[in-house]
């Protein structure tokens, strides 16, 4: 038992002499930073209004966006490359192919255009009467 207490009394003052003193714990920090700009809109120019069209022919029309945000920004602007046009009535549709030319970025005023061009080829059999769609453009910050 002797021998037991000893050993205790080694281990305790091994313990307590030989650990090391002061503080032993680390810390290293980071800078933390957040920009804040402005939000992104987007608005129409005008509505795509191709007018009455003569069963059998092609035509095209132009219209637009303009997308206003942080000036300098990078952006993402998708657009279909479709529409299609239905006439309830008839039970009936058309294809409106479209075309874009997409901006990449803001300019330094903080302002972008987006010209879109749509396209109709209207086949000689066509139900006659009006037909409507809706074309959707989606911007965001790269």
């Amino acid at each position: 038992m002797k021998k037991l207490l000893i050993l205790l009394s080694l281990t305790t003052a091994m313990t307590a002499f030989g650990a090391p003193h002061g503080n032993t714990e680390e810390a290293a920090t980071m800078n933390v930073t957040a920009t804040v700009i402005k939000p992104l809109t987007i608005v129409k120019t005008g509505d795509m209004d191709f007018g009455n069209i003569i069963q059998g022919t092609n035509t095209t029309t132009d219209s637009g966006y303009t997308i206003t945000g942080e000036k300098g920004q990078p952006i993402i602007v998708t657009i279909d490359d479709s529409v299609l046009l239905s006439n309830e009535k008839a039970k009936t549709s058309l294809v409106v192919g479209i075309k874009t030319q997409l901006p990449k970025s803001l300019d330094t005023n903080g302002n972008a255009n987006v010209s879109v061009q749509g396209f109709l080829n209207v086949p000689k059999e066509q139900h006659v009467g009006t037909y409507t769609g809706t074309l959707t453009a989606r911007v965001q910050y790269q």
